[in-house]
């Protein structure tokens, strides 16, 4: 889902649960209030962002949606 965002650019392979990314700051901003995650390279305003065992599909689906949401 996230590949279909052109505002976000997925700059690692995409392994198991980890999802790395490039983003606006502001995004990162309005995204850290809400979802704990870490920088990979602040500098870049690239993240890193992982799932856990439980991470359901209707929780991927409500974090794409707050990103399009703070993308209008």
């Amino acid at each position: 889902e996230i590949r279909k965002i052109p505002d976000i650019k997925i700059t690692q392979k995409v392994e198991a649960n980890c999802v790395i990314v490039k983003l606006s700051q502001k995004l990162i901003s309005d995204l850290r209030s809400v979802y704990p995650f870490n920088y990979i390279n602040k500098e870049t305003a690239e993240v890193r962002w992982m799932t856990s065992f439980d991470t359901t599909e209707e929780d991927i689906f409500t974090f794409v949606n707050f990103l399009k949401e703070h993308l209008k």
